[in-house]
């Protein structure tokens, strides 16, 4: 099977995406958090479909929390065919439809005809596998080495691992050598103890009859000082309850005779005093606040303006100059930085002729030098192509000497560099003195050739080759362009500067040689600020003419509240309010007094008073209330030692009725070993059954051992360099052979190299069972702690695996980008 494409409806951080897989080797890079895991995740739930999201893999099913849709679809080849396999959110892994390339379309029988025996977990224990299985094959021991061989070895033995990790669950269920709880181990102990029950059941049958008599006599006496404690507690409550109302008996009796004081008031009119007195304080004190206001304007030195509304208008005329200003500031920056490219522009082009540059040619002089030129057109196409040759020759001189040197360093050929390098020495030596014969060579002196010269001297091209004034024209024309527009851009600014000048003598000193932007934002708080001292003197005259209004309106009220709170003083004979607050407080303690009384009256019932009546102190209820509470805790505790002789008789009764006779405990030994026995059978057969299907699993994977080692040998080799050359499987454990022929176990090496190891058995059996279980190879950041040459063999290793099985490879390594090889960058997806 091979993946060709990929379609995400919705997956994680992915939705509506489509990726094309090679059919070989496919490398998919991106940093962490950039969704390789969940691509790879996606790939395995559109075969095997979703997880159920329960327990451990609520995280695990990728959600997306952009979009509705959820799932997608791949294009893949099996055995030359091409099928569509399409899954979508539903139930027990999701709705899953397969479609052939004639358009026939089927479900999850179609599908798992397609995969045949493998499912998620075999597909994930030997086609799948990343850097934490890397990490954890140095904890691996001896047997674990062994069983991970097995299951490589033996297709579907994960299945038989599961029966056999069931029957040893089941067995230890039943027993453990050192276990207490299991069923074996519980009947087993118990045995013991009834066989010490069974020597011990004898002389107990008259102890038996002596509690039960002892228990009848502790019941019938626990029965009377119940009876008795619950006659008392009714006494005890009925003394508490008078003990709790003496206080309340003793002031009542002292409350019968009460202060009557004349009420001139009554409490309506009590009531709107009070209400006048808060309302007469609110008002004085608004009035208050009114005139402390009218204290602070008088006090208060308004701003007064400086300025003049002609001054004002010469703050508003200045302000739009310096906009003005600020804007043709602007202009001058933009002027300046096009003057900048200009000037860049002409000094490149005056190094580039390092000599000074004359006027440009008008056209007619430009016409007179054409002809002039035209005069010998043979001489200077073959000069032209001599020195055409000579360039090419030299050109290929120096390629391919650097083309030697280049290959003599990447074979490590010492010969073959030092003859790429003497080759492009010699070219350029060659081509060196070439150019220098062909500048002093003499030119035939003619009739033309001294017209052209007198040509060049009268227009100033004299210092340059003939053959260029033609072409020189056009750097001409641009040179006297770009110095006139920088004469222009230079007027401008002095023009500029010049009305610069001008505005700062306008300006106050204060505000002179500052930037423009700082002038107008001062030349703005100025304005604003005799805008506002005059809104300021405006606003203080209307508040006094207002708070005046309010002070005499407050007077009014003020004067009318104090003649009637004065009204109802007279008739409670008071003058002010310090007598009627005194006033007051008699008033209310007569009241509170006469309350008192009635209140304590009401809460003693008529029952109540005569008993406390009878008492003629509180010191002699107090005696009564404690002998009563003596009695009750007598009580309580005679109760509480009887019930504990009971429950501790009773406890004895119950063991004696517990050890049984001598013959039912006969019996139950009998019964319990009878149990022993099946138990026993049981947990025999799960352990014969264990051993069974291991000795099953080894001889049908022991046929395939020999290729799969053999295979992997030759990775192995290849990964490490050829610094191990054999792998032997031993009683002992797996052992590799390094190339001076020492032996080590696999728990001898290192990390990396334990690493490279498992690799090698992992690919070695996708190659040997590539004919019969052909799937792809999926690798999650495998190769993290590989160096640049670990890494290339790694992935030589995987082209050549590539050649029969599709091999997917993900990396969150950027280095991956330095070597020749195509990858998905899913950091570049991101960004599009």
């Amino acid at each position: 099977m091979k993946i060709k494409k990929a379609h995400i409806d919705g997956f994680g951080k992915w939705h509506d995406r489509d990726f094309v897989f090679s059919d070989n080797l496919q490398i998919i890079y991106g940093p962490n958090e950039a969704g390789k895991t969940t691509i790879m995740t996606f790939l395995v739930s559109i075969l095997f479909g979703f997880v159920d999201g329960r327990g451990k893999n609520r995280f695990a099913q990728y959600i997306p929390k952009t979009t509705s849709s959820y799932g997608g679809s791949l294009l893949v080849e099996v055995n030359g065919h091409d099928y569509l396999i399409k899954r979508q959110r539903g139930r027990n892994g999701g709705k899953v439809s397969v479609t052939d390339s004639q358009g026939r379309q089927g479900g999850e029988q179609e599908l798992k005809k397609m995969l045949g025996t493998m499912n998620r977990s075999l597909y994930q224990s030997l086609f799948s596998f990343g850097q934490r299985d890397l990490t954890a094959v140095d904890e691996l021991n001896r047997d674990e080495w062994q069983q991970h061989l097995q299951q490589l070895g033996a297709v579907g033995s994960a299945q038989w691992d599961q029966l056999i990790s069931q029957y040893q669950k089941q067995a230890d269920h039943l027993y453990k050598p050192r276990g207490r709880k299991w069923p074996l181990n519980q009947d087993l102990h118990q045995y013991a103890a009834l066989t010490d029950k069974i020597n011990r059941a004898h002389s107990k049958f008259q102890r038996y009859q002596d509690l039960q008599a002892n228990l009848k006599i502790c019941r019938e006496k626990l029965r009377q000082a119940q009876t008795d404690l619950t006659n008392q507690k009714p006494i005890l409550q009925k003394l508490e309850h008078l003990q709790q109302l003496w206080s309340v008996y003793h002031e009542w009796q002292n409350s019968h005779q009460t202060r009557t004081i004349a009420d001139y008031l009554t409490d309506q009119q009590v009531t709107t005093a009070q209400e006048l007195q808060v309302r007469e304080k609110e008002l004085r004190r608004q009035q208050q606040v009114y005139q402390q206001r009218l204290v602070r304007i008088d006090h208060q030195s308004p701003q007064t303006t400086t300025h003049s509304s002609q001054s004002m208008q010469e703050l508003q005329r200045l302000k739009e100059r310096a906009v003005e200003l600020q804007a043709e500031e602007a202009l001058r920056h933009r002027q300046q930085r096009q003057a900048n490219q200009w000037q860049q522009e002409l000094m490149a082009i005056k190094t580039h002729y390092h000599h000074p540059l004359p006027a440009p040619l008008t056209p007619q002089e430009k016409a007179k030098l054409t002809r002039l030129l035209n005069v010998q057109p043979l001489s200077r196409a073959d000069t032209s192509r001599s020195r055409g040759g000579l360039s090419r020759a030299a050109m290929v001189g120096i390629v391919g000497g650097f083309v030697l040197f280049i290959i003599g360093l990447l074979v490590n050929a010492t010969f073959i560099t030092a003859i790429g390098a003497i080759a492009v020495f010699t070219t350029v030596i060659s081509l060196y003195y070439q150019r220098q014969g062909g500048h002093f060579a003499p030119a035939s002196v003619t009739a033309d050739s001294q017209a052209i010269m007198a040509f060049g001297q009268k227009y100033g091209l004299q210092d340059f080759p003939p053959d260029q004034w033609l072409l020189m024209q056009g750097d001409l024309q641009r040179n006297a362009e770009l110095a006139a527009q920088l004469q222009t851009v230079k007027q401008d600014q002095q023009r500029y500067e010049h009305q610069l000048a001008i505005f700062n003598q306008q300006l106050p000193p204060a505000l002179q040689n500052l930037t423009l932007a700082a002038v107008k934002a001062k030349l703005d708080d100025l304005f604003e600020q005799g805008q506002q001292a005059r809104q300021d003197i405006q606003a203080n005259t209307r508040e006094k003419a207002t708070i005046a209004n309010n002070l005499a309106r407050l007077n009014q009220d003020y004067s009318k509240i104090h003649q009637q709170k004065l009204a109802i003083y007279q008739q409670a004979g008071v003058h002010d309010d310090s007598q009627f607050t005194q006033y007051l407080v008699n008033r209310s303690a007569a009241q509170s007094q006469a309350l008192a009384s009635d209140a304590y009256g009401q809460q003693l019932t008529e029952e109540d008073r005569q008993a406390l009546a009878g008492y003629t102190n509180r010191d002699e209820l107090m005696m009564t209330l404690s002998k009563t509470r003596h009695q009750l805790d007598q009580l309580t505790l005679t109760i509480s030692h009887t019930q504990e002789k009971v429950q501790k008789d009773k406890i004895e009764i119950d063991s004696l009725v517990e050890d049984g006779t001598l013959s039912n405990l006969e019996q139950q030994r009998a019964n319990l070993a009878t149990k022993i026995w099946h138990e026993v059978q049981e947990w025999l057969r799960y352990q014969l059954a264990i051993q069974w299907i291991n000795k099953a699993l080894a001889g049908a994977s022991s046929d395939r051992y020999p290729t799969i080692i053999r295979q992997a040998a030759q990775y192995f080799a290849l990964l490490t360099g050829h610094r191990y050359s054999q792998i032997d499987l031993t009683a002992d454990g797996i052992k590799v052979v390094r190339r001076d022929q020492e032996v080590f176990l696999v728990e001898e090496l290192s990390q990396g190299t334990a690493e490279q190891l498992y690799i090698a058995l992992r690919l070695g059996f996708v190659t040997v069972m590539s004919d019969q279980v052909n799937f792809p190879v999926i690798i999650d950041d495998g190769f993290v702690n590989f160096d640049n040459v670990r890494r290339q063999r790694m992935l030589t290793l995987l082209e050549k695996i590539a050649e029969k099985n599709q091999v997917i490879y993900f990396t969150a390594d950027d280095r991956i980008k330095d070597l020749d090889v195509k990858i998905i960058d899913l950091q570049a997806l991101k960004r599009e």
